[in-house]
């Protein structure tokens, strides 16, 4: 029998048995499965615009809750576009250990108050006299203080007389004698006020509730030089009051603590300038119209309104209400603030001005949104961009009634920050980007 020498490759079996599958899946189905899962009635036309009306006005803060905040500011410093800022804080000091006995004929030796530094300061900083001052009332550690609140002291000086303008070095280790400690501010303080707590009734010291008729806290805060704004820890209990001692028997040390558990509250006055003078001075006026620029600034400065007030037009005339794909607020800003000694915020806060005038995130801040917020500064845009999706789709179907919204800043009672933002009649403006699906 004659053996046929012609065969197929094994490779030109496999490209064709390739191409017959690929033409096989190029060809229309017979089968009408899955084609009803979306009616066609219901497939969305999607339209862009970036026209809706924005409204910004900048309103000075009048109060701003800082008690039992994990930072204190103490300090001054001249915020460009805004104006003088002077920080200090009121806290009470705590009994590191109760039932104390100094031990036979105890006598100072010196006392400090030593604020631990969180590393964090504002402006350009030089030496800075203190002043620290007992309170004349008592502080609580349940109750919400404000920023503007008004803090008594009894005048009495406890820094002594002979302690200068401190440098102010946030980030440098403090070498002793006997012991290095971390960051640390230390203003000394009159001995003789050292010496009066140890001759105190031991009694005194049995309970914090005691120690504290004798002592209900401290006002920390700039006397008469320096500049600039330094951030302490308040909430671990590094930064005390030591008082240094001996006995007839030994030589010893003993903390009063600014710790978790001491009520305490930062304060904050202002002397603003241009534009926020003038509506400073006359609260009357309410707001600054934001068509050419916005002010935005932490430690209780100044806030932005933000109303979209003609979203409902968006519904046509048969009330069919589009549906929100994405609402993005783009809010540039004015200037390089990044660049300045007091910074911009990396962030800024949407959130809702309630009628009992608390602050409270949007429906996109809640834990169920889809979508964060965001409200990150974007440096390619050069702008501030917010994720508004939930609160547009609200305010577009006519249910929105939580209050007005505001731009606030981040970490605004322990902090120094500022930013003017571009207004909504200029060149490179304000601007609310709404993809629609109709």
């Amino acid at each position: 029998m004659k053996r046929n020498h012609f065969r197929i490759h094994p490779t030109v079996c496999f490209l064709s048995g390739c191409l017959l599958a690929l033409f096989a899946g190029c060809t229309k189905p017979e089968t009408d499965i899955g084609l009803g899962l979306q009616p066609e009635s219901e497939l969305l036309d999607v339209v862009f615009t970036d026209t809706a009306t924005v409204e910004l006005a900048t309103f000075v803060e009048d109060s701003l809750r800082t008690s039992r905040l994990s930072t204190g500011l103490v300090g001054q410093v001249f915020v460009p576009d805004f104006g003088q800022l002077d920080a200090s804080v009121a806290t009470q000091l705590r009994l590191s250990a109760t039932d104390v006995n100094f031990g036979p004929n105890p006598v100072a030796d010196s006392v400090f108050l030593q604020l631990h530094y969180t590393g964090d300061h504002y402006g350009r900083l030089t030496p800075m006299s203190f002043s620290v001052q007992p309170l004349a009332d008592s502080l609580s550690v349940s109750e919400d203080l404000y920023s503007n609140a008004a803090i008594g002291t009894t005048g009495d000086e406890w820094v002594s007389g002979l302690a200068g303008p401190i440098d102010l070095r946030p980030t440098a280790d403090v070498i002793l004698a006997e012991d290095t400690l971390p960051p640390t501010l230390r203003i000394p303080l009159r001995q003789d006020v050292a010496q009066t707590i140890l001759d105190l009734d031991t009694t005194t010291f049995d309970n914090n509730s005691a120690w504290f008729e004798h002592l209900q806290g401290l006002l920390i805060q700039r006397s008469t030089t320096g500049g600039g704004v330094v951030a302490f820890d308040t909430n671990s209990g590094l930064s005390v009051m030591r008082i240094h001692y001996h006995n007839d028997n030994d030589t010893l040390s003993y903390d009063f603590l600014v710790s978790p558990l001491s009520a305490r509250v930062n304060l904050f006055r202002h002397e603003y300038v241009g534009a926020l003078a003038l509506l400073a001075g006359n609260p009357e006026e309410g707001f600054i119209p934001g068509d050419d620029n916005a002010y935005v600034m932490s430690a209780s400065g100044s806030k932005v309104r933000l109303r979209f007030p003609h979203l409902t037009s968006f519904v046509d005339s048969a009330g069919a209400v589009p549906t929100v794909l994405k609402a993005q607020l783009v809010v540039p800003v004015d200037g390089s603030f990044f660049d300045k000694p007091i910074p911009a915020q990396e962030q800024l806060f949407v959130q809702v001005n309630r009628a009992d005038g608390a602050l409270v995130p949007t429906p996109d801040d809640e834990p169920s949104s889809p979508v964060p917020v965001g409200g990150a500064y974007d440096a390619q845009l050069d702008a501030y961009v917010f994720n508004l999706t939930s609160t547009v789709q609200s305010m577009i179907k006519g249910e929105y009634d939580e209050g007005d919204l505001y731009i606030v800043s981040n970490r605004s009672g322990v902090s120094v920050a500022s930013v003017v933002l571009r207004g909504t009649g200029v060149d490179n403006p304000a601007k609310l980007n709404l993809t629609l699906g109709q």
